[in-house]
């Protein structure tokens, strides 16, 4: 077996870093990019601008039974938790249940700065600093949505 030149070793890193870069832009922007573009076949439509963009739907309404949750059916226990994008596994017992439910209804409440996607770069900088992180005077948008968003996912 032969020995990789340095080019061949140079491209070799280079494809591997240009697929990792892939699947971050894959991960942080999923297929909604694509779904965002302008299509070629629509036509102007209420709530379509010139440019083809098309506001989002507003989300529906989560799902929430009425009185305290440790009365709640285990029925109404997993709708609660999956109108919250939630998911319960498999056969969860009614006291796991309610343990989700619970953490569900304590989680703070919506700042009107819940998607990150939508904050400007310099949004984004000011809120690392908030948190106690720097994000470097270079960091790119997409740098800086990856640790904003690490940083709101972390175990706290």
């Amino acid at each position: 077996m032969s020995s990789l030149t340095t080019n061949q070793t140079r491209l070799l890193y280079i494809g591997l870093a240009a697929a990792a870069v892939g699947v971050v832009a894959y991960t942080v922007w999923g297929t909604d990019a694509a779904k965002s573009l302008p299509s070629s076949t629509s036509t102007s439509s209420k709530g379509t601008t010139s440019s083809g963009y098309k506001a989002p739907k507003p989300q529906s309404a989560a799902y929430t039974p009425s009185g305290d949750a440790q009365t709640w059916s285990v029925e109404d226990m997993k709708k609660f938790l999956s109108s919250r994008n939630m998911g319960v596994g498999h056969n969860p017992s009614k006291e796991e249940l309610l343990a989700m439910v619970e953490s569900k209804l304590h989680e703070p409440t919506s700042t009107g700065f819940d998607d990150p996607t939508e904050w400007s770069a310099e949004e984004m900088r000011q809120w690392l600093k908030d948190n106690k992180m720097d994000p470097g005077p270079h960091a790119t948008r997409m740098e800086l949505l990856a640790m904003v968003e690490s940083k709101m996912h972390e175990p706290k």
